[in-house]
């Protein structure tokens, strides 16, 4: 490679941060996915990560940061992940960050938005964070990279923002979580929003971390499918047993 070539080489590399972000990064897959390690982390509640510059008095080692918010609020992060760290490291975990994923969005586009949200957990991983990877699905034909790079066994996170109220997107979703739970077999899913009537989950624990703003948006059908914990009090985390899987 000439010199001029290499020169544009590395100012390529260097424009999507991979020299920094791919160091010592082990990948898998034909999409070479970045590999995330299993996390046990468990937090007592979520917070947006809009939201974590300006919280205060708030006691980060107990809550976990989540990225179920329009995609321009975070795009920062995958633009300078260095700069986040020290803001992102007190939390007692970081979900892997949302990147939508459109069952009309060209399949390339998901395909690096699930890059980039496995690429960043796995970084923070390498930084010292306790990751807790974002399943991301959009229709079946996702299916053959969404999960790529995602552990056994750990704990996960999923959200049901903006689902409920969709026929097709809640006939997707129930399809995603299935193929999720049959390939991952994972400790426990912190489902973010309303959780989705009669949807079974074969066995696996499940928390429910509440969006407020949301669900006071949501039709009072909806809201009257939530399980509120005994004396009518609803919680922002209810932890819900696991069902048996028949």
């Amino acid at each position: 490679m000439s010199e001029r070539k290499s020169c544009e080489h590395d100012r390529t590399m260097n424009a999507y941060n991979l020299p920094l972000l791919l160091e010592d990064i082990e990948l898998c897959g034909r999409w070479d996915m970045p590999v995330l390690r299993s996390c046990d982390a468990v937090p007592d509640d979520l917070i947006d990560f809009g939201l974590v510059k300006s919280a205060r008095n708030i006691d980060r080692h107990r809550l976990g940061v989540h990225f179920f918010i329009d995609d321009y609020r975070f795009e920062r992060v995958w633009r300078r992940p260095e700069a986040y760290v020290r803001m992102l490291s007190p939390f007692r975990c970081v979900l892997t960050p949302d990147f939508s994923l459109y069952s009309d969005m060209p399949l390339a586009q998901q395909v690096h938005n699930v890059y980039r949200s496995r690429l960043m957990g796995a970084w923070w991983q390498s930084q010292g964070m306790n990751v807790v990877p974002t399943l991301q699905w959009s229709t079946p034909e996702s299916f053959s990279f969404a999960f790529d790079g995602l552990p056994h066994g750990s704990v996960v996170a999923a959200s049901t923002l903006g689902v409920l109220n969709d026929p097709v997107a809640t006939a997707l979703w129930r399809i995603g979580m299935r193929e999720a739970l049959e390939r991952l077999a994972p400790e426990l899913v912190l489902l973010y929003g309303l959780p989705i009537p009669d949807f079974d989950w074969r066995g696996v624990e499940w928390i429910r971390f509440r969006n407020s703003v949301v669900e006071r948006m949501e039709s009072w059908e909806a809201v009257d499918q939530v399980q509120v914990p005994q004396g009518g009090r609803s919680e922002r985390r209810e932890r819900i047993p696991c069902h048996t899987w028949r």
